[in-house]
């Protein structure tokens, strides 16, 4: 069987995470779209413009150059918790 691949939001449930990372994670990005990956202390990384990608309501907003600051944070913060980080 294969090996299930944990969301950030399960390494946060496993404290592997914390809120604080995924608010640095977020608040990279938002300072610098085309940052390098965010790691975070447990050793996993994160491509948030990937995670993105994958999330179709925030891809969508963020490409909405109407889109408000609080709600950019929100959607940004969203693909994080929902995306896949990779370890190592």
């Amino acid at each position: 069987m294969a090996r299930e691949i944990p969301s950030v939001a399960d390494l946060r449930r496993k404290s592997e995470v914390s809120d604080e990372e995924i608010e640095a994670a977020t608040a990279a990005y938002l300072a610098n779209e085309s940052a390098k990956p965010f790691a975070f202390k447990s050793g996993h990384t994160i491509d948030v413009a990937k995670a993105i990608e994958m999330h179709p309501q925030a891809k969508k907003l963020l490409a909405d150059a109407a889109t408000k600051p609080g709600l950019r944070r929100t959607m940004v913060k969203t693909a994080v918790i929902l995306g896949f980080p990779v370890q190592g």
